[in-house]
């Protein structure tokens, strides 16, 4: 039977006696090959940065070289590294929290999720669909400051050394439900298969479509596979970039 493994940066950063499942450093798993040969546990890595070359980055590596199931993966790491790389997921993830807001007031920003659960009941079905795209112990989902509705600016790892006892108590009981589940993998990201300019210009009184118009074909678009980018008169150049203009 698959085993839980927790990996951290240091043994003093979780409380061992909060979890059930074996932990360790990142620096010995790195340095102990042998330590789970013949076996395949699943690991969550709660290092506290996963930064490119950092050990916590070096872990989920090197546990995807060794056959072992591991969140957050390189992956995931990457991806969230640059909001134009998880682009394409937040035309879905917007439509469902301002479903979720749409009788109440807009969340605290950042929204932040643990295993794809929120403490917020209205938001869960949105938690869950982060967690499906991007599988990590930790997310924090930044909102734009001053939008009329609900709107994704930034998703990004929560900074795991410096949550409160709260806060941790929160990680740890979410970690024992997502422990208690099947294993299940990230939700697998479809590439768009065109792109689409649209010819746009911010300061037209009277454009012949409103900007929220724009952004709601865009998330229609999303959903089929089209990535669409608002461009203006001096990105003309790069129209050779596209697959179609939009005026």
């Amino acid at each position: 039977m698959s085993q839980w493994v927790v990996l951290v940066g240091r043994l003093a950063d979780l409380d061992n006696s909060a979890t059930p499942h074996k932990v360790m450093t990142s620096r010995d798993y790195l340095a102990r090959p042998a330590l789970f040969r013949g076996q395949r546990p699943k690991i969550i890595n709660l290092s506290r940065t996963y930064a490119y070359q950092s050990r916590g980055y070096y872990a989920s590596l090197l546990a995807e070289a060794r056959g072992h199931r591991i969140i957050p993966s390189v992956e995931t790491m990457i991806d969230l590294s640059e909001k134009k790389l998880y682009e394409n997921a937040l035309p879905e993830l917007d439509s469902v929290l301002r479903k979720a807001c749409e009788k109440g007031e807009a969340p605290a920003s950042p929204i932040r999720i643990y295993f794809g659960y929120s403490s917020e009941t209205r938001l869960e079905r949105f938690a869950k669909l982060v967690f499906d795209w991007f599988r990590a112990p930790a997310l924090d989902i930044h909102l734009e400051p001053h939008a009329a509705t609900p709107t994704i600016r930034r998703i990004g790892f929560s900074p795991l050394g410096k949550l409160d006892d709260g806060e941790m108590s929160r990680l740890y009981a979410s970690m024992e439900r997502y422990t208690g589940r099947e294993w299940r993998a990230a939700k697998t990201k479809t590439p768009a298969k065109y792109a689409f300019a649209t010819l746009y210009d911010p300061r037209e009184e009277l454009p012949p479509s409103s900007v929220e118009t724009l952004k709601h074909w865009a998330r229609v678009a999303a959903r089929l596979g089209v990535d669409v980018e608002p461009i203006t008169r001096k990105d003309l150049p790069r129209l050779a970039n596209f697959d179609a203009l939009f005026i």
